[in-house]
């Protein structure tokens, strides 16, 4: 029989403090779908501003966990049982922090384990014959600052029988491909001067997506439940190959001189396994493709039919530079990061001292901007020459110069304040500080609350926002202004600095 587990702490703080604190953190876990204890389970419990801080115990027979002697403080629970981990109330990215301290219950927690989905499936050939060791990609319809994206999730290879799993997945939009090279194409080195003819021998393989696709576009995306199984089957088609002569490579370059890339779904790169045969890419697939040169890193986008020559020192150049006005002196090692969620692609650039910056290599795409490395720096407004800036994206096109002009501001202030609903706290609502200007790049931030209630949002710049709590924020596109319009109505307005000593409540509004 398993023992009920209790854990006396012996967190890094003084004695006076741990002497002063007799306080506990205790409850139960249980699975969502059945509401069955959870039994072995490793319940670990860390300090919010000290997360390598932690302490570990297992759940009991009946899930129970115990953890005696806290400080007063906040606390993150998390809960590890077969492969996964979830946080305490985890939505999305956010969960609830406990809060320990007089007169705050929380020895009466129940830890709700969600059921984990999978996705298995085979991989073969036009003759149904499996097809091992190719790449299997997923992808996963996500919430990124408040906007769905797709991104990818895992990636693993196909075993020796043709058969992938993917484990240990949330609920939600799923996408799968596969990418690899036929296995009788694999050795193949044609030189341009051999008489031998490979052409049977000469295949690809396209990026090919469930169900049968070649592109992103016709990619059948997998809705899985919580605790869902799907099993899948996706087979390749090989096409003959086409050959790309690349002008200006020494036959003795080397290998990886440049990089071959597809856009997949969401726009996300995919990189392509390639074969150099001298100064030529052999073994590609017609298609639609991205190649790169290295370490140049210029990118030429080509759309591939038949066999081509192509010479990288001719691609398109594109640039992102700027300026960042701050008041007074630049903060050292402030930085621009210029990001592509989708892409999986972001560049950072250090803003020297005179507050100009440059990103020498970039591609098009869109983009998020924000500033870092500077916790009390704040990006207040983007003005763009040579690319587009609407709700909170650069859309930068190919070949552009695109210029930024960036005012950032300081931000020292904290807004804090406590969730209520009937006068009484509610913990694990959806809380956002929006501001009242979105047009000129500031963003909204989001807080799950706390156990008792309490939001606590920092490094802040002074201004007016929209304050507004939300009881579900699962899966809330809050940066879509079609979604969150309907609560701002009855949002409160705060303009920072607050007055001294100003007590903040917010009632939390029922998700539509």
């Amino acid at each position: 029989m398993m023992r009920p587990c209790f854990l006396l702490l012996c967190f890094a703080l003084p004695c006076s403090a741990q002497q002063a604190a007799p306080f506990a953190i205790a409850g139960h876990v249980v699975r969502h779908l059945d509401q069955r204890a959870v039994k072995g389970a490793r319940v670990s419990l860390s300090m919010v501003k000290d997360r390598e801080n932690q302490v570990s115990a297992i759940s009991g027979d009946n899930g129970e966990f115990s953890f005696q002697g806290v400080p007063a403080g906040k606390y993150q629970l998390e809960v590890a049982d077969h492969g996964t981990s979830q946080r305490y109330q985890q939505t999305d990215n956010f969960a609830t922090d406990i809060v320990v301290g007089p007169g705050k219950d929380t020895e009466h927690i129940q830890f709700v384990l969600n059921a984990q989905a999978t996705i298995s499936g085979s991989v073969v050939d036009e003759d149904s014959d499996p097809v091992p060791r190719v790449m299997v990609h997923l992808y996963t319809r996500t919430l990124v600052s408040g906007r769905y994206q797709i991104r990818i999730r895992t990636q693993t290879n196909t075993d020796t029988d043709g058969t992938f799993h993917f484990r240990h997945l949330q609920p939600g939009t799923y996408f799968v491909c596969v990418v690899g090279q036929p296995w009788y194409s694999q050795g193949i080195m044609r030189m341009p001067h051999q008489p031998e003819d490979h052409s049977g021998l000469d295949m690809a393989y396209p990026v090919t997506y469930y169900a049968g696709a070649t592109s992103p576009e016709g990619a059948t995306p997998l809705s899985l439940e919580e605790g869902g199984k799907a099993e899948i089957q996706i087979a390749l088609h090989a096409v003959p190959s086409l050959h790309i002569a690349l002008e200006g490579v020494e036959m003795n370059a080397p290998r990886n001189v440049l990089s071959l890339m597809q856009a997949g779904p969401g726009g996300t790169i995919i990189r392509l396994p390639t074969m150099r045969v001298a100064s030529e890419l052999v073994g590609v697939a017609p298609g639609n493709y991205l190649l790169a040169g290295n370490p140049t890193g210029e990118t030429q986008e080509i759309s591939l039919t038949s066999n081509t020559s192509i010479r990288l020192a001719d691609a398109v150049k594109t640039s992102i530079s700027g300026k960042v006005n701050v008041e007074g002196q630049v903060p050292s090692g402030l930085e621009v990061i210029i990001r592509n969620p989708a892409a999986g692609r972001a560049f950072t650039a250090t803003v020297k001292s005179d507050g100009t910056f440059e990103v020498a290599r970039a591609i098009s795409g869109k983009y998020t901007v924000v500033l870092a490395n500077a916790p009390e720096t704040s990006l207040e407004r983007l003005e763009v020459k040579g690319a587009a800036f609407a709700n909170g994206e650069l859309e930068v096109p190919k070949g552009a110069q695109a210029e930024l002009l960036i005012t950032a501001a300081r931000a020292p202030y904290t807004l804090d304040g406590l969730v209520m609903k009937d006068k009484n706290p509610v913990a694990g609502a959806a809380v956002l500080l929006i501001p009242q200007d979105l047009k000129h790049g500031r963003s909204i931030v989001r807080y799950q609350s706390d156990s008792d209630g309490s939001f606590s949002f920092t490094s802040l710049p002074a201004g007016r926002y929209t304050l507004l709590a939300i009881d579900d924020g699962r899966g809330l596109a809050y940066a879509d202004p079609a979604v969150i319009g309907p609560y701002l109505a009855n949002g409160q307005t705060v303009t920072l600095p607050l007055a001294k000593d100003a007590t903040l409540e917010v009632e939390v509004q029922t998700r539509k």
